[in-house]
């Protein structure tokens, strides 16, 4: 049955697709059962093979976009279209059982605004990586959210209530740092999900467009100095004004300087405590010299 039918879809689901996606299919049989009043959103670049199939035996609205885009662009083109109460955005690579993917959609439906996925241990020796997971920790550290941890909508899945995706701004999603801050500095209710661990990992498709390391650090430093700024709507508790200087520095690795510094701070050692102690070392010379 056509899922546009509805006035109002219970799930609205955003999936951007590759031309040579070869799970859609699969992964369709499985988000259509989330909920019976389920809508999917398909954005491609440019014209997709499987548009006609898509649209005419699975009743999916597919986007061409006719441009580059990458896939954080593509959702917030898909969530500009979307109708649903929850709004629940998935990779066409994910393989991942109904149950786990419904865990979101029901944490939106018990009152959660923002649902967000935690960063994977899979892979955690690429430096890459690690540097991601730094960046994320460090942007929910300075917004005051550490419970959030590696929490990002850099992380697939993740959900919105429909209040949520409206005080974001679909535009927004582009930059998932940026929304992130925007859903803390408007006092959303957010909340973590751990990563499914798959057994095995998809194969055979790519990303839209696939960001490198030092695209994630400029989303980050561009949201940290909206955050310290100044936003119409920032709470007072997250100005991060003691590392202000360094969220403006050009270098974008400052990123994982700023959680270096402030551990040292907070131990009495880095520059500052070497500084002291030998500020001390010097005063007691010339104490004795002066007897």
């Amino acid at each position: 049955m056509d899922n546009r039918i509805y006035d109002r879809p219970a799930v609205s689901v955003i999936i951007p697709m590759s031309d040579n996606a070869r799970n859609m299919t699969k992964l369709l049989s499985v988000v259509k059962r989330i909920d019976p009043h389920t809508e999917v959103i398909v954005i491609c670049n440019g014209m997709s093979s499987q548009e006609a199939n898509l649209s005419n035996e699975w009743g999916v609205l597919v986007l061409s976009t006719g441009l580059e885009v990458d896939s954080h662009e593509a959702r917030a083109i898909g969530s500009a279209h979307a109708r649903g109460n929850v709004v629940l955005f998935i990779d066409e690579r994910l393989a991942m059982p109904l149950l786990y993917l419904k865990k979101y959609v029901t944490l939106v439906k018990k009152g959660w605004d923002v649902i967000i996925t935690t960063c994977s241990d899979h892979g955690g020796s690429k430096r890459g990586e690690r540097s991601a997971h730094s960046a994320y920790c460090l942007l929910n550290h300075l917004l005051g959210q550490k419970s959030m941890g590696s929490a990002s909508f850099d992380n697939i899945p993740f959900a919105l209530s429909r209040k949520a995706l409206e005080a974001i701004g679909f535009k927004t999603l582009c930059n998932p740092a940026v929304a992130m801050v925007q859903a803390s500095v408007l006092g959303l209710k957010m909340t973590t999900i751990a990563p499914f661990a798959a057994k095995k990992q998809p194969i055979g498709t790519r990303d839209i467009v696939q960001k490198d390391i030092r695209t994630i650090y400029r989303e980050h430093a561009k949201a940290i100095q909206l955050l310290t700024g100044g936003t119409k709507q920032r709470r007072e508790e997250q100005d991060g004004q003691r590392h202000r200087d360094l969220v403006h520095a050009s270098d974008v690795l400052h990123l994982r300087s700023v959680i270096h510094l402030e551990s040292r701070v907070k131990e009495g050692g880095g520059r500052g405590g070497k500084r002291k102690a030998k500020y001390a070392r010097s005063h007691k010379k010339t104490q004795r010299r002066a007897h």
